[in-house]
């Protein structure tokens, strides 16, 4: 028997021929030429291209004592393959899944399949795998390699796991302090927006006696500032008397040419006293405060 050893790749659109003297170093076998016969998927080309490695390599007894394996893509492509094949005397033949073989080469070197698998590419990862001993051999070895590195790993990926942890803490500690610094902002905003949103003290006190009737007897002085914010209560005389006509009448003037922006909030406190007391509107605001309800 010859040491010679021949590939067969029945690809999708075309044969590669490979040959190689120990099952571990491979040439292609030019067709035509060419590296590549394009078989326009039709079997007969199958002869046409035994014949011209025949030809190259120029046995004595054909191909008769070459071992020869079969790396198919199309299944159906073997039984005209293997028929040939025993034309030319020829019965030492395996049979393999190329795309098997690829999945395998890449699963176990750990390497992404290339969108073009070139003859390099095949010769050095596919075809030392039809070699059954040698690739048991080759798949031992790469077996104690990635043991090896993964051994070796181990006491570092420890100690990157320790300064995870520390760099984890450390992170959010610092959070945790943002968190509060952030916090302690939003209070003062809030207690700003707050003495933004509420209206002047002394605008209440004016006004409101003269916008409500009877007020200072329905709304305690103390009640009024807990509901404004404040801790300073306001001196109001007991018993109080309610404003005449004529002074509700110079408080609804005086009251029309403040601001917009504080008769809308005094109209606004005026809402939030109602909605917790039972007040009455004088006739001389109704048109301007509006509706309460």
């Amino acid at each position: 028997m010859s040491n010679t050893t021949l590939n067969f790749c029945l690809l999708e659109n075309e044969i590669q021929v490979y040959k190689s003297q120990n099952q571990i170093d491979w040439s292609i076998v030019p067709i035509k030429g060419e590296d590549t016969f394009i078989h326009h998927n039709d079997q007969s080309n199958i002869k046409i291209v035994l014949d011209e490695i025949n030809q190259y390599l120029n046995f004595s007894d054909e191909l008769a004592s070459v071992e020869v394996n079969i790396l198919y893509t199309n299944s159906a492509w073997l039984s005209e393959t293997i028929t040939e094949l025993h034309a030319f005397k020829n019965s030492y033949i395996q049979v393999f899944n190329f795309y098997s073989l690829v999945d395998y080469a890449c699963n176990s070197l750990n390497v992404t399949k290339p969108d073009i698998l070139s003859s390099i590419w095949i010769g050095q990862r596919i075809l030392p795998l039809t070699n059954l001993q040698n690739s048991w051999k080759e798949y031992q070895k790469l077996l104690e390699a990635v043991y090896l590195q993964e051994q070796l790993k181990q006491p570092q990926q420890q100690e990157d796991h320790s300064q995870i942890e520390v760099d984890f803490a450390n992170k959010l500690a610092e959070l945790q302090r943002e968190r509060q610094k952030l916090q302690i902002e939003l209070k003062q905003i809030q207690q700003q927006l707050v003495s933004v949103q509420r209206p002047n003290l002394e605008n209440l006190l004016s006004f409101l006696p003269s916008i409500f009737k009877n007020f200072w007897n329905t709304v305690r002085p103390d009640e009024l500032v807990n509901i404004v914010g404040l801790l300073d209560v306001p001196q109001v005389p007991s018993p109080y008397h309610n404003p005449g006509l004529p002074a509700i009448r110079t408080k609804k003037r005086q009251f029309l040419i403040l601001e917009e922006s504080e008769r809308q909030k005094i109209i606004g406190f005026c809402r939030q006293l109602k909605q917790q007391y039972d007040l009455q509107l004088h006739l001389e605001f109704q048109p301007i405060i509006g509706a309460l309800d």
